[in-house]
């Protein structure tokens, strides 16, 4: 049975579809079968990160409302890295929530890992995405208003059953935590209630590698790898169980083949 996770936060702009894109992408080159679906219904962007927005056809709605089957709707980015759209347009309809059960039941069987990307806004179907799930990723930037941000994201969550809430840092700069400016990795521990599972650093390279398309590890394996790529690997490990340090590798990098043995 695969782990359905729901990537979310209130505070827009934190880097959900960042997040999804590249976790999913680490977990599809260390071998796990994987899932994204674009839970953000109206406001889709994930096609665009995968360079998936010319080859999509039907959605995940279409596929809730029973329009069309699963297989019409999934697109491949490669073996073992599938992607499920959320609708362009969205007219807030209501889908029962058990057709969310149903497709994530059928979901858990196909994949090991089944990436939620959600919206900011607590609507009514990213009520029924968190119904589903079984573990959160909250996503703030390295800002103290957005970590209170992601606090009040898991105090909303808090009333589901959800196996786990688990905290990500975005764009997190060293220096600035080094001078006392921005709070370092001890503070956030110490100021959140959210276990943290991950610190991405800042990376001038991050936004323009996705703007071409380019995912984690996606590239060259002889070339060195990035920061951002070490710390997603970091995340991933930790989410398959293993116990890692937060900075293993983040800032003293190596060749990505050697990451991948």
């Amino acid at each position: 049975m695969g782990d359905v996770v729901f990537i979310t936060g209130f505070k827009g702009g934190v880097g959900k579809t960042t997040v999804t894109a590249n976790i999913a992408s680490c977990l599809s080159v260390i071998g796990k079968k994987v899932l994204v679906v674009d839970g953000d219904f109206g406001m889709r962007c994930m096609d665009m990160v995968l360079r998936l927005e010319s080859d999509v056809l039907f959605d995940c709605c279409d596929v809730l409302k029973g329009d069309c089957d699963f297989d019409s709707a999934v697109r491949t980015l490669r073996q073992g890295f599938d992607f499920l759209p959320a609708p362009m347009r969205f007219i807030d309809e209501e889908i029962p929530r058990e057709s969310y059960k149903k497709l994530f039941a059928d979901l858990r069987q196909r994949y090991d890992f089944v990436l939620i990307d959600s919206g900011a806004d607590m609507t009514e179907y990213y009520s029924k995405f968190v119904s589903v799930s079984d573990d959160a990723l909250v996503v703030s930037m390295h800002q103290s208003a957005s970590v209170r941000a992601a606090e009040k994201t898991a105090q909303a969550l808090a009333s589901y059953e959800l196996r786990s809430m688990k905290l990500v840092i975005n764009t997190y700069r060293k220096e600035s935590a080094d001078l006392g400016s921005l709070p370092d990795a001890l503070e956030i521990i110490r100021a959140s209630s959210l276990q943290l599972i991950g610190i991405v650093p800042f990376d001038p390279t991050l936004p323009i590698d996705q703007e071409s398309g380019r995912l984690s590890f996606f590239e060259d394996k002889k070339e060195r790898a990035k920061p951002y790529e070490a710390a997603f690997l970091n995340i991933v490990h930790r989410m398959c169980g293993q116990k890692v340090p937060l900075f293993q590798n983040v800032y003293s990098t190596k060749k990505r083949k050697q990451y991948l043995k």
